[in-house]
């Protein structure tokens, strides 16, 4: 299984090369904030709803930016952007809004000098750009295990287990 090898090796190379500093930053804006807001695009938008998800089975307050169950926004507020380039135009859009209303914004990115990167707060820098795979993937997929790593933090910070978690699961399927 050749290309399987050489998946797992690109995201192994991976390894360390994002900043605990600002990995952590996202945590403690994730633990601190009323509601949190997600948003994304294409694929980076399907990894961001599994944070979602997760994030709601922590017990947080959460919506994913476009669904009609989200509620207003204010100050308070953390909206989380995945997102590769930096230069999606609907999410350069969504951000804006969510700026005036006093939302403080993360960046998860490929690129911290792009426009998005210029209007966040923070930035999660994931050094994915250089990559065989097509078209994103190897961020994609970086940001899936990213992502599950900071839920482990949080588990571990908010006193949350399987067990808890799985009592917020969905049961209306």
């Amino acid at each position: 299984m050749k290309n399987y090898s050489l998946v797992l090796n690109e995201l192994a190379a991976l390894n360390n090369k994002i900043d605990e500093q600002e990995l952590n930053a996202v945590i403690d804006a994730i633990t601190t904030a009323n509601h949190i807001f997600l948003a994304g695009a294409g694929r980076s938008g399907q990894m961001i709803n599994a944070l979602a998800n997760r994030l709601m089975h922590l017990g947080m307050s959460v919506s994913v930016v476009g669904e009609i169950s989200s509620p207003h926004s204010k100050p308070g507020d953390l909206m989380i952007v995945g997102s590769g380039s930096g230069e999606t135009q609907r999410l350069i859009n969504q951000v804006n809004i969510a700026r005036k209303n006093g939302v403080q914004i993360v960046l998860v990115t490929t690129s911290p000098h792009s426009t998005l990167a210029g209007l966040a707060d923070r930035i999660l820098t994931i050094p994915a750009a250089d990559s065989v795979q097509p078209m994103g993937s190897l961020f994609e997929q970086a940001c899936l295990l990213t992502y599950d790593s900071m839920v482990l933090a949080l588990m571990e910070n908010l006193n949350e287990t399987n067990q808890t978690m799985k009592a917020r699961h969905a049961d209306i399927e």
